[in-house]
């Protein structure tokens, strides 16, 4: 456990001095009933030299259908925080289409997400977008270590161009039954656009019952 903690403590040190940003994400979830979940998301997202730029709260439900098959929809309530220090709110939905299986130790996903929201503007414009969502995870049993890849590309309905892309590596832990905690390092790039890459470290957090 404390080689763990070493290792992520040094990886950690050294991922923040690419990235420009900085999140912090929590969940907390909890089964309505066998096959109906319930999630709360509460979400801080800092600049560089560690400015909070926004802030959010974010709740979902999730059905599964099959153990190949989920659906889900939420709806996200926050704040920009412009150059003035005014903070201007927003709301956020999305729809989600699941599936996945597990094959021995490893875990391919595939999510298909209808929003009007792209997770990388700084102001409150809205456009719908599709957003495609591969990840690949892999757990490391004696550890408790799940580390995993992702890559997802933005849809611009409107524009009817892919816009925007994100890849991303991470690696969570599992603390016990109901706790885990995770960082990760994403790469927003912008297409057919001017606008340069973000770089970002983020810290999760998930509690479920």
């Amino acid at each position: 456990m404390k080689k763990i903690i070493l290792v992520l403590s040094v990886t950690l040190a050294f991922l923040q001095a690419f990235s420009q940003d900085t999140w912090f994400e929590t969940e907390f979830s909890t089964k309505i009933s066998k096959d109906l979940e319930f999630s709360l998301t509460p979400e801080l997202r800092f600049k560089e030299n560690f400015e909070l730029n926004e802030y959010f709260l974010q709740s979902g439900l999730e059905y599964k259908f099959s153990k190949y098959f989920k659906l889900g929809a939420g709806y996200r309530f926050g704040y920009n925080i412009n150059g003035d220090d005014e903070h201007e709110s927003f709301g956020r939905f999305h729809v989600d289409a699941k599936t996945g299986f597990k094959w021995k130790n490893f875990n391919p996903k595939f999510r298909l997400r209808f929003t009007n929201d792209d997770d990388f503007a700084d102001d409150n414009e809205a456009t719908n977008y599709l957003r495609y969502k591969l990840e690949l995870d892999y757990k490391i049993k004696k550890l408790n270590l799940e580390p995993y890849l992702l890559n997802e590309w933005y849809h611009d309905l409107e524009a009817k161009e892919f816009s925007k892309s994100r890849f991303e590596g991470g690696l969570m832990y599992k603390i016990n039954k109901h706790n885990k905690i995770g960082a990760y390092y994403r790469v927003n790039n912008y297409l057919n656009s001017t606008k340069e890459n973000k770089n970002i470290l983020g810290l999760s957090y998930k509690f479920s019952l």
